[in-house]
């Protein structure tokens, strides 16, 4: 499947115009006309918005194998579409380095971070790398 043919199959799905996508990218109509029919290219800040306007996990839009989200494929929440673009996440041109950055200070800080935020989540633990790990659970060999 190429990208063009999942926004025009989800666009169709949820009922919505090229014109909502236009508005969601930031182009004009006939830039997102072009968009739907392939004779336009998806730059990553048109990759960006499409994860935040359809609500729908970046994978899904790399995946060749299915033109519709699963489930799995759907953000957690949402919201969470929404959460990312308002804290700023969306226009990371990697987010990945990001979060690998924060979890290495946030790690060379534990004790100090933890003692700070008492109150974490098991999944914000998990996110940052402070979850405990249980006896025999196997950890990640080497480091990002």
């Amino acid at each position: 499947m190429l990208i063009h043919e999942k926004i025009t199959a989800l666009l169709e799905q949820r009922r919505l115009k090229k014109r909502d996508l236009a508005r969601a990218l930031g182009v004009s109509p006939q830039t997102a006309t072009d968009i739907c029919k392939g004779r336009s290219a998806i730059t990553l800040p048109h990759l960006r918005n499409l994860v935040t306007f359809f609500e729908v996990r970046p994978d899904f839009w790399l995946d060749d194998d299915r033109l519709i989200p699963e489930d799995m494929d759907r953000l957690a929440s949402r919201g969470a579409a929404e959460a990312l673009s308002r804290a700023g996440l969306t226009q990371l041109p990697d987010p990945d380095a990001m979060l690998r950055r924060l979890r290495t200070f946030v790690q060379r800080h534990r004790v100090e971070f933890l003692a700070a935020f008492p109150e974490l989540s098991a999944a914000e633990r998990r996110l940052l790398g402070l979850a405990e790990t249980q006896p025999g659970t196997v950890g990640q060999i080497g480091g990002d």
